[in-house]
């Protein structure tokens, strides 16, 4: 009697691009927010290996990362297969990444069940994020594009949302009924009232083999030079189309479902949001190498050298060996003019 056919493989893609424009002056061009020790332990990028690295072997974990940074990526990931690193020539946005990325696990398994994760997030709990991805996994292998979704806790006008076809209830999979620019104050507290809304994570779950038909399908100049390059064509890449793979299949195709993750997601968007996680749970040593006198609501983040504030409330300070940057918590998005500044004056060195 012939034999039950077997599950199809998870395989994990996290994407380790990025520009480091936000989290200057400690990240730069060559050292991106994902190779930081936000939360004042590893990187980002070491924290999320070791959370997929419960859900799939290294042999089924794939990073798509700038070649550029391909040395920072071995160095921080000893573990990672050397054909397993998927090298973009340039950044394309994440449409063509994740289509680089299922093209190049699809050459090996065409079978596979893939996890697209970005790896500049924080997800503090791993128990709830491995639940998630198996219900997810099962989904995915019903034909499912399944995306996970953050349950919102505030009206915040920095995400994209999913609108979910009725209030997602922990632990089901719900059918996503479209996807939601990020909207104004007034629309973001309409989304949280109305309890069928998550965040958009930027993190999905499905065949490969599916997702590869659907990109063939809506952004089909994506497809062939993701092929293309594959086959040994450099030059191909170029003809990829910037787009975001929310734009180029997730918006456009059928059958797209969410799973929600409460998790503790944080996408760590902004110095502020790193400060916000240090006062959560202080990393040990902190207290040694920052004095803080009177100034509430103030953040430190300094190696090399003790900085002490007094009186100076509501500021995040950043020490490093060539800059420093003293910001107003409630200003960090603009720190991204800070560089378009050094940009302006051609200061390669300080990118």
């Amino acid at each position: 009697m012939a034999g039950r056919k077997a599950q199809p493989a998870f395989h994990a893609i996290l994407l380790a691009g990025g520009s480091g424009t936000r989290f200057w002056p400690l990240s730069r061009q060559d050292k991106p927010k994902q190779f930081l020790p936000l939360t004042g332990r590893t990187s980002l990028l070491a924290e999320t290996w070791r959370r997929v690295r419960a859900l799939a072997p290294p042999s089924r974990i794939w990073v798509v990362a700038p070649k550029r940074l391909e040395a920072r990526v071995r160095a921080v990931l000893p573990q990672l297969r050397a054909d397993n690193l998927v090298l973009e020539p340039s950044p394309r946005d994440t449409g063509p990444a994740v289509g680089l990325g299922c093209a190049a696990v699809a050459r090996r398994d065409p079978r596979a069940i893939v996890g697209v994760f970005p790896t500049d997030h924080v997800i503090p709990d791993q128990d709830e994020f491995g639940r998630a991805v198996r219900l997810a996994v099962v989904r995915a292998g019903r034909g499912a594009l399944v995306c996970l979704g953050i349950r919102p806790d505030r009206p915040a006008t920095g995400f994209g949302y999913l609108k979910c076809r009725r209030r997602p209830r922990k632990g089901e999979a719900v059918a996503v009924e479209r996807f939601v620019e990020k909207p104004d104050v007034r629309r973001a507290r309409q989304f949280l009232k109305a309890g069928n809304y998550l965040w958009n994570g930027g993190m999905f779950v499905w065949g490969v083999e599916r997702f590869l038909r659907e990109l063939g399908e809506t952004e089909p100049p994506i497809l062939d030079a993701v092929e293309a390059y594959l086959a040994g064509r450099a030059r191909a890449w170029s003809r990829a189309t910037k787009l975001s793979v929310d734009y180029a299949v997730m918006e456009r195709a059928s059958g797209v479902e969410v799973v929600p993750l409460d998790a503790g997601w944080n996408d760590v968007g902004s110095w502020d949001a790193a400060a916000r996680l240090r006062e959560l749970d202080p990393p040990s040593g902190l207290a040694q190498q920052s004095i803080l006198i009177d100034s509430p609501g103030s953040a430190i983040f300094a190696d090399a050298r003790t900085v002490a504030l007094v009186d100076v409330p509501g500021v995040v300070v950043v020490d490093t060996d060539d800059a420093l940057l003293v910001v107003s918590r409630d200003q960090t998005e603009k720190v991204r003019e800070v560089v378009e500044e050094l940009r302006r004056r051609k200061r390669k060195d300080l990118l």
